[in-house]
């Protein structure tokens, strides 16, 4: 090899890591703009479900006041519903409410029902649960509030044939269904999805680059294993969540 040939070698391999280099800043950089943008409509559905209880705390004692009509017991009875209310705004604070924080609330409310002295105090219980049942559509509708399902069951069941024809490129084969599935709980080296898939060397290695260059998975280095990113993942749980319900 002379000289020259030797020189555009060496820039050919220069250009080579380069474009290695641009691919992995993009990747890095749309991961952070994703966990950005993800942490600030957290803030925001929190701000929003802060108002929203708060809110809801006053206007729900009101329109129980009403169903009172007068009761002289009320004045006693409204701290206890405001309390009952603020039991949302606490554990919301705490992180994202659960199917299990709504149901210790209904549960307080129901224990409080069986304790009402008289049988006309049914009235109020029974706005109480509406304005509970109002509080729980607007979080539900701003996001603070999701009703907890077994989406990764249904990853795990899910039919990659069917998954696949639901997309176009990235996801239109059911091999890079099975990849992406296969990487939902952690991290396969190339060696494991050659095994598993029973792809080997170029064949293998086009469906993984087509799940990179859609955003779906990443490489850790230039030989390191392969994991599912955040679109990945969100995609995927969409993709079985779904496809349950069509099958509903």
């Amino acid at each position: 090899m002379n000289t020259e040939q030797g020189i555009n070698e060496d820039i050919r391999q220069i250009r080579s890591e380069i474009a290695e280099l641009r691919a992995d800043v993009k990747t890095f950089t749309d991961q952070a703009h994703h966990l950005q943008a993800t942490a600030l409509l957290a803030e925001f559905r929190n701000t929003c479900a802060d108002a929203i209880v708060n809110g809801y705390r006053e206007a729900g004692c009101d329109a129980i006041g009403k169903e009172a009509n007068e009761c002289p017991l009320w004045e006693n009875c409204r701290p206890v519903f405001g309390n009952l209310f603020g039991e949302m705004l606490e554990r919301l604070r705490a992180g994202e409410l659960t199917s299990g924080d709504i149901s210790l609330v209904r549960e307080k409310a129901a224990a409080l029902r069986s304790k009402a002295p008289f049988e006309r105090c049914s009235g109020c219980h029974e706005e109480a649960e509406k304005q509970i049942s109002q509080q729980l559509g607007m979080l539900r509708a701003i996001g603070a509030y999701r009703e907890e399902s077994n989406t990764g069951d249904l990853v795990r069941a899910m039919p990659e044939d069917e998954a696949a024809a639901l997309f176009s490129d990235s996801l239109s084969s059911p091999v890079r269904i099975q990849i992406v599935k296969a990487l939902y709980r952690e991290g396969k080296s190339f060696t494991d999805l050659s095994k598993m898939t029973g792809l080997r060397g170029g064949n293998l290695l086009f469906h993984l680059e087509k799940l990179q260059k859609s955003g779906m998975i990443l490489q850790r280095d230039e030989r390191g294993e392969y994991q599912i990113t955040c679109r990945g993942y969100e995609v995927l749980n969409a993709v079985a969540e779904l496809l349950e319900k069509l099958h509903g």
